[in-house]
């Protein structure tokens, strides 16, 4: 299998950085030849408007995306955070609110120790690394902002990218790679809940002629949590190469070593009787007997970028990711919670708790071939996107029971079985032994003992796309075509080897109104593979989805501030759904969902002291077809009707406090969709809603900052409704909770 994948070339913020800085040293002009790539087409009589970096953001997208195109003319809804905002805001993983930066897009809390749940526009969200897709049925792990350099959201399907991704849309992670700036930031983060972090960014050339460049990215943190019995630690490292082989090639070859240990990930639900909030914040059904969960990830990435001249280029990239998880998590019964008291003195609330097995590989092994360029007919321009993508997955988990925890010599109250009694409004931690936690063979390998999970699939799929320009690139079609093919064999259908493939086209106008103001529509499709045994014991059928989206982009004062206004219908068949905790390992498969709805992302620089990010979304998504009727009309779990969020920064620009700065940011969600949904409760009858407040200083290469999240310490929460997988008693997360960190960072 071709294991071979593309990119082109690296790190547009960097080289922003090293123009502005000043001269150039001996050598940096040949280096920027290959690193600068992504350039902006213009005319001599009709010249683009644009601004490299706006704020926040930058208007072009990493070379990952495949586009070489300022975002101002991209038909489709992108948008990018960069490191200035994740610093701001001091977001450590991808679980911490990094989708409150971005319109439509809401981040599920659920499992966020081991990978994290992000959901555009109502559907779960692909998540790629470099351009290439590594979502899986469990990992990849979240990513830590030790090896980030920016996290792009794609909105829709994106076939001329990645067409083989969820419907709603897409994030992807850029790694940090070698700039050559010779630039070393050592940073120490303290917080909340004995927050300890510490980390170092060494970017260095590393050969006098500039064309050897590394990076390490070093990172230790150490925290507990609001809850009880809670806590966690990782440590990171990731070294990176670049070689500029000469003017038009580079290659560059990245590590990534990501290890989490913790302790009550998974045992973080409340359970409640008479309604959510009912219980305190720092509930949890862990004990300090548990031993940590230990996760583990590697990732290695290969790029090569090749410039034939001007116009064309190409770039191969591969990569591979294994995620991997041992650990066990205490867990209540199933529905073993008493709704009141009764017979034997059982007291309401009292419940049995589990042990159950976290053990869980994943694998993907990627690779990319494209190619992008550009020539002409006469008058009309051609732009022209092709590529190769493979793929290949792998996935096994045990996430059976253990048993229950029990107490031979009744030291403890137990009930009738000898199950140890715990109670929601009246917890005791610290009491149990190690003997009376279940003993779990392992001796059988995983492969074995999570036969009903595992899956193994790859896929194959090229694409071309031609953009047609025309009036002097004011008017720009675009067609596109991608074949997708795959292949997997699983539990299901005995065992046999199942084919799927589907064409999948892409259609585009976008019309330059003036240098600064763009309108487009968008038709695309998506095709997507799933893994799962259904109930009847077939296979799961692959996913189709149709985005028809409209949208209008402009830029203000100088291109230094954006504003996106999109409109968005799109639909994803053959929904893919767990059958319950009564069909462990199986799901079940049928109906239509269709996700419509209006977002606003608003970005950038209002002067030179005012920083802004506001976005709001209406999201209207629904099951509209499914075997079961009163599932019609249900809306999604990744789903909140209206969301808004934004962050505002006063910086001091002059005078004695030059470097002050103040940030001040909301979160707010109304009409949120239940998980799981129910039927007769459509909403959470709390709006969740969060005021942040941060103030930093920087002066010389010094740089401090302060945040506090949650300032009025509101309770806010995720859950679900009794009746949801037939549960009989309330459920709900705690998120968001009021808490501060203090950053400092020095520049040498």
């Amino acid at each position: 299998m071709l294991k071979k994948s593309i990119l082109w070339s690296i790190l547009v913020l960097p080289t922003v950085a090293l123009a502005q800085s000043g001269k150039p040293e001996k050598g940096e002009n040949k280096i920027k030849l290959v690193v600068d790539s992504t350039k902006v087409d213009s005319t001599k009589s009709y010249v683009l408007s644009t601004a490299n970096v706006v704020a926040n953001r930058t208007t072009i997208p990493s070379s990952t995306l495949r586009l070489g195109e300022n975002l101002l003319v991209t038909p489709q809804n992108i948008q990018v955070i960069d490191q200035r905002l994740l610093n701001d805001q001091m977001i450590l993983t991808t679980a911490e609110g990094l989708s409150r930066n971005v319109s439509g897009v809401r981040t599920i809390t659920h499992q966020e120790e081991g990978s994290v749940g992000i959901a555009v526009r109502g559907f779960q969200a692909s998540n790629l690394r470099n351009g290439m897709d590594v979502s899986g049925s469990f990992g990849p792990l979240r990513e830590d902002m030790a090896f980030v350099e920016r996290v792009e959201f794609v909105k829709g399907p994106a076939g001329f990218m990645m067409g083989n991704t969820q419907p709603g849309g897409f994030y992807n992670i850029v790694t940090k790679k070698p700039s050559g700036t010779n630039q070393k930031i050592a940073q120490m983060t303290l917080g909340s809940y004995n927050l300890l972090r510490a980390a170092v960014d060494i970017d260095q050339r590393l050969s006098n002629d500039g064309k050897f460049l590394g990076r390490f990215n070093l990172m230790g943190t150490k925290k507990g949590n609001f809850q009880q019995n809670v806590n966690h630690e990782q440590f990171v490292l990731n070294p990176s190469f670049k070689y500029n082989a000469s003017e038009n090639t580079n290659v560059i070859v990245e590590y990534i070593l990501s290890q989490n240990n913790f302790e009550g990930g998974f045992s973080k639900y409340v359970y409640g009787i008479d309604g959510f909030k009912e219980l305190k914040k720092n509930f949890s059904f862990n004990d300090p007997i548990m031993d940590p969960t230990k996760s583990w990830e590697h990732n290695v990435y290969g790029t090569i970028n090749h410039n034939f001249n001007e116009d064309w280029l190409l770039t191969a990239q591969f990569g591979y990711v294994r995620s991997e998880m041992e650990g066990a998590s205490l867990y209540a019964n199933y529905n073993a919670i008493a709704l009141k008291d009764g017979a034997d003195g059982i007291k309401k609330g009292d419940v049995t708790r589990n042990v159950s097995i976290n053990d869980a590989l994943n694998t993907s092994t990627v690779g990319q071939v494209f190619t992008r360029g550009k020539f002409k007919t006469g008058e009309v321009s051609h732009n022209i996107l092709a590529g190769l993508d493979m793929g290949k997955k792998f996935y096994v988990a045990d996430w059976s029971v253990a048993g229950s925890i029990t107490d031979v010599s009744k030291k403890l109250p137990v009930n009738a079985k000898g199950e140890v009694i715990f109670n929601i409004y009246n917890p005791v931690y610290g009491n149990l032994t190690k003997n009376m936690l279940p003993v779990y063979d392992r001796s059988k390998s995983l492969r074995e003992r999570g036969a009903n999970y595992l899956s193994d699939y790859s896929y194959s799929s090229v694409h071309i796309q031609d953009e047609v320009r025309f009036l002097q690139d004011r008017l720009r079609i675009a067609a596109g075509l991608r074949y997708t093919a795959t292949k997997k064999v699983s539990i299901a259908n005995n065992g046999n080897e199942v084919k799927n493939e589907a064409f999948t086209p892409r259609f585009s106008v976008t019309g330059l109104l003036t240098p600064t103001f763009t309108v487009y529509a968008l038709y695309d499709e998506t095709f997507q593979e799933q893994a799962g045994l259904l109930l009847d014991g077939g296979a799961a059928d692959p996913s189709y989805g149709k985005n028809k989206e409209i949208g209008v982009k402009k830029t203000w004062f100088q291109n230094r501030l954006m504003t996106n206004l999109t409109a968005y219908h799109l639909t994803k068949t053959n929904m893919l759904n767990a059958a319950g905790v009564d069909n462990p390992g199986k799901f079940e498969q049928s109906g239509e969902a269709t996700s419509k709805g209006i977002e606003l992302d608003v970005n950038g620089l209002i002067n030179k002291n005012w920083n802004v990010v506001f976005n709001y979304a209406y999201t209207d998504a629904t099951v509209t077809k499914d075997k079961d009727p009163k599932k019609i009309g249900g809306m999604l779990y990744g789903t909140a009707r209206h969301i808004s969020n934004a962050w505002i920064k006063y910086t001091v620009t002059a005078g004695h406090l030059e470097g002050l700065g103040f940030s001040a940011g909301y979160e707010y969600q109304a009409k949120r969709a239940t998980w799981p949904v129910v039927q007769d409760h459509k909403y959470l009858p709390d709006d969740l809603f969060s005021i942040d407040l941060g103030a930093s200083y920087q002066k010389n290469n010094y740089h401090i900052a302060l945040l506090v999240n949650n300032v009025t310490n509101r309770y806010n929460y995720v859950g679900f409704y009794p009746g949801a997988w037939g549960y009989t008693h309330y459920g709900w997360r705690v998120v968001n909770p009021q808490g501060f960190r203090v950053n400092l960072a020095y520049k040498f």
